[in-house]
C-alpha cells in the first residue's frame, strides 16, 4: 500500500450572470492491487459547494453552518481496474459502481485487441453510472471498434460504436494537420433514422494556449480558450448568438494529500 495516492480536486466557475461556485469537488484515493496488475480507486464527494451570487442582491452559502457539509459525503464512486485473460484474449477490465450512497449504478468496460478487427471496447452500464468520467443518461450495452489501424491513413483516426438499447450507431472521424485537429461525430438511430452531428476544431499553434470550437447541426455550440488551469467558455447559437450571462471562466485545481 506504499504506492497508494490521495488527492482532492475541484473546479471553480465564474459566470457572466454574476455568480461564482465550486461546481465540482471530490476527494480521490487509489492503490495498486494484485501485485500491481490492477488498481482500486475511491472517489468521495463532500456535501458542500461554496457559491456566491451578485444577481438581485448578494447571496452566498459561506457560513459556519454551511461548512458543516464538508464532513458529510453526498456520495461515493468506486472502481476496480485489472488486466486479465478472457477466452484467450488479453483484456483490460474496469468495474465501477457510481453513487453508492444514493443510486448504486454499475458499469463494466472491457478493452482488448482482436487481430481481425483491431481494438475493441465492450461497455455495459446502468443509467447514472460513470464510464470514462462521463455520466450515462440511459442504460448502455455497446461495442466500439477502433478502425484507425485498419484504415492505415496518416493523421486520420476513426471508430464506430453501436449501442443495443438505444439502437444508436456512432461514427467518430478525426484528422490532424500540424497544429490543427478536426473532428466529426455522427450519431444515427438505426430504427428511426434520426441523426445528429457535431464538428470540432482544435488549434494548438500558440504555445501554452488551446483554442477549440464545437458546433452541432443546428449551428449551436461553444468556443473555448484554455491556458494552464483556466478555461474561458463561450456558448453560442445561430438564433441567440452569444448570451453574456452564459459565458464562463473555469478554473480547475488539485492538491495531493
Amino acid at each position: 500500500m506504499n504506492d497508494a495516492t490521495m488527492s482532492m480536486s475541484g473546479r471553480i466557475v465564474v459566470s457572466g450572470n454574476g455568480s461564482a461556485a465550486e461546481d465540482s469537488f471530490k476527494i480521490s484515493a487509489s492503490a495498486p492491487i494484485c501485485g500491481g496488475s490492477g488498481s482500486v480507486s475511491l472517489c468521495a464527494k463532500p456535501n458542500y459547494r461554496p457559491s456566491i451570487s451578485s444577481k438581485g442582491g448578494v447571496s452566498h452559502n459561506i457560513t459556519a453552518d454551511d461548512l458543516v457539509g464538508l464532513s458529510n459525503m453526498s456520495d461515493y464512486d468506486i472502481s476496480v481496474n485489472k488486466s486479465a485473460t478472457i477466452a484467450g484474449q488479453d483484456c483490460n477490465v474496469n468495474l465501477g459502481m457510481s453513487n453508492i450512497k444514493t443510486g448504486q449504478a454499475g458499469s463494466l468496460q472491457i478493452n482488448t485487441n482482436v487481430e481481425a478487427v483491431g481494438d475493441v471496447t465492450v461497455t455495459l452500464a446502468q443509467k447514472g453510472s460513470k464510464v470514462g468520467g462521463d455520466k450515462q443518461d440511459a442504460d448502455r450495452a455497446s461495442v466500439k471498434l477502433n478502425l484507425s489501424d485498419k484504415l492505415n491513413i496518416d493523421d486520420v483516426t476513426a471508430s464506430v460504436e453501436y449501442d443495443v438499447p438505444s439502437q444508436d450507431a456512432t461514427v467518430n472521424l478525426g484528422y490532424t494537420n500540424g497544429d490543427v485537429k478536426l473532428g466529426l461525430k455522427s450519431k444515427v438511430n438505426t430504427s428511426s433514422q434520426a441523426a445528429s452531428h457535431k464538428a470540432t476544431v482544435n488549434y494548438s499553434g500558440i504555445e501554452g494556449v488551446g483554442i477549440a470550437v464545437e458546433v452541432d447541426q443546428d449551428i449551436a455550440g461553444k468556443m473555448s480558450v484554455t491556458k494552464d488551469r483556466y478555461e474561458l467558455r463561450v456558448p453560442f447559437s445561430k438564433d441567440g448568438g452569444v448570451n453574456a450571462d452564459d459565458v464562463q471562466l473555469r478554473m480547475t485545481w488539485s492538491q495531493d494529500l
